[in-house]
């Protein structure tokens, strides 16, 4: 589907991160990853470390690739992207974006073992506007092309995630389910002042929660909202018309008959949603 990706590329950016102290593993992720992707899609490379990366060696290995060069400035350190995306940098690499994220491997593989009992946390975070759900960690693992990984610790969880977790798929219907009827039932509220910023906040969670369950009823990873909706729409098991429906409902304006006919329009997906699970 879409665009081959550059297998040159990709040889080139695993030869340089590598051998950067720290580094464990090195993956191929997001909608390349998972072979989804067209032409205008980036390049996201997961750099999965344990015990810190030495920052002085990555540095150098990011301006050797970065179509500029660089700086100290390039690479971000542990943190600078929030508590759940530890960091990384935007590349440019033969005219071709490419996003560089870390991740504590230690760290997912304790998340991906809750995960696997059904438990699951959502966190605040920068480029997440529903939040970071810690499952985004298993499911990279499960979604990602594996391109250095020598002690054997991605394709070890890979393999374990490769059925998706009977728990996390019950725990994710129940847990949004309920969130999202709860945001709806808050979104009345502010449609019967005609508020439309705050309709459409609680809506947007509402929705978000319905794609969770979505994603979930069908067995699928969900890794990011962006795009979330489109994939969601070519699932199996779905509301009729799902994406076509929901569009509809964000057509928002102050009249407050006119709000509450989209939350109820959005209550009735999520209705649909739960009984398919």
């Amino acid at each position: 589907m879409g665009c081959e990706n550059d297998q040159s590329l990709l040889d080139r950016v695993t030869a340089a991160l590598a051998p950067v102290g720290g580094v464990r593993a090195v993956v191929l992720g997001g909608s390349r990853g998972r072979g989804l992707q067209n032409e205008k899609s980036d390049y996201d490379i997961g750099l999965y470390y344990r015990d810190g990366l030495d920052f002085a060696a990555l540095d150098r290995a990011a301006a050797e690739l970065n179509d500029d060069g660089g700086s100290e400035g390039l690479m971000t350190r542990l943190g600078g992207w929030g508590a759940w995306v530890d960091g990384g940098g935007w590349l440019t690499i033969g005219g071709v974006a490419v996003d560089i994220i870390y991740r504590d491997i230690d760290r997912v593989e304790r998340v991906t073992g809750e995960v696997e009992r059904g438990e699951f946390t959502c966190a605040y975070h920068f480029g997440h506007p529903h939040g970071f759900i810690s499952h985004m960690y298993a499911g990279e693992i499960a979604t990602c092309r594996i391109l250095h990984d020598p002690d054997g610790a991605v394709a070890a969880a890979k393999a374990r995630l490769a059925t998706y977790p009977p728990a996390l798929r019950a725990a994710i219907v129940t847990r949004f389910g309920h969130e999202a009827h709860f945001f709806l039932a808050i979104a009345k509220k502010g449609a019967d002042r005609g508020d439309v910023a705050y309709v459409a906040g609680c809506a947007y969670r509402a929705l978000t929660c319905l794609l969770q369950m979505v994603f979930a009823t069908n067995r699928q990873w969900l890794l990011n909202e962006k795009g979330a909706l489109r994939l969601a729409d070519g699932f199996a098991s779905k509301p009729e018309d799902l994406k076509a429906r929901v569009e509809a409902v964000f057509a928002l304006t102050p009249d407050p008959a006119k709000l509450m006919a989209s939350l109820a329009d959005l209550s009735a997906l999520i209705d649909e949603t739960a009984a398919l699970a």
